[in-house]
C-alpha cells in the first residue's frame, strides 16, 4: 500500500534506467521527496513503539497511602505481580493478592486492549492499560486494572462489587 507511491512495474529485461525520465533535475527532486516520505513514515512507525519487553519480571508494591483508595484492604497489605510475557493486546501475568499466598492466574479481558480502554488517559500518562479477572479458589472474581507507566512504573486496580473491596497498587520491579 504505502511501497506503490515509490515502486512503478519494470519490464523484464529492461535495462534500471528505463523508469528514469529524460529530465535530471526532476528524477532527482521526485526521488529526494520518495525517501523523505520514506524516512518521515519510519520516524513516525518508531516513536509509536511501546517497549513493553521491559515490564516483564516480579513486581511488587504496597497500597496507596490514600484512604479512598484503599478500602477492604489494611494500610500493610501488598500485592505481587510475576509478568511472563506481554503485547499490545494481552499479557501473561499472575499475582499474589494480599493474605493469599497462592498465585491466581490473571485472564485478560482481550478486546478491552484493542478498544479504546487499552490506551485509556489517566494522570501520568500511562503506555498502556490491561483490564482482566483474578479469580481466587473458592472466592469471588477480582476485577483488575493493570497500568504501566513509563519509566518502569506498573499500578494495579483491584476492585470487587460496587463498593465491597477497591485498592490500589503502586509497583515496583524486584531485581
Amino acid at each position: 500500500m504505502v511501497f506503490r507511491l515509490w515502486l512503478r512495474p519494470r519490464q523484464a529485461g529492461a535495462p534500471l534506467d528505463v523508469r528514469r525520465p529524460a529530465c535530471g533535475a526532476g528524477w532527482r527532486l521526485r526521488s529526494a521527496l520518495r525517501w523523505g516520505r520514506l524516512v518521515v513514515a519510519a520516524l513516525v512507525l518508531a516513536g509509536g513503539c511501546e517497549r513493553l519487553d521491559e515490564f516483564t519480571g516480579t513486581w511488587e508494591g504496597a497500597l496507596s497511602p490514600d484512604p479512598r483508595l484503599q478500602h477492604g484492604f489494611s494500610a500493610e497489605d501488598r500485592l505481587t505481580l510475576e509478568i511472563a510475557a506481554l503485547d499490545a493486546a494481552d499479557v501473561d501475568m499472575s499475582v499474589r493478592l494480599p493474605g493469599n499466598p497462592e498465585r491466581v492466574r490473571f485472564e485478560s479481558i482481550r478486546r478491552a486492549a484493542s478498544d479504546a480502554l487499552g490506551s485509556m488517559s489517566l494522570p501520568g500518562g500511562p503506555l498502556r492499560s490491561y483490564f482482566g479477572y483474578l479469580r481466587p479458589p473458592g472466592q469471588e472474581a477480582y476485577l483488575v486494572v493493570l497500568t504501566l507507566f513509563a519509566p518502569g512504573q506498573v499500578e494495579a486496580r483491584v476492585i470487587r462489587g460496587p463498593d465491597e473491596i477497591y485498592g490500589v497498587f503502586r509497583l515496583s520491579k524486584l531485581p
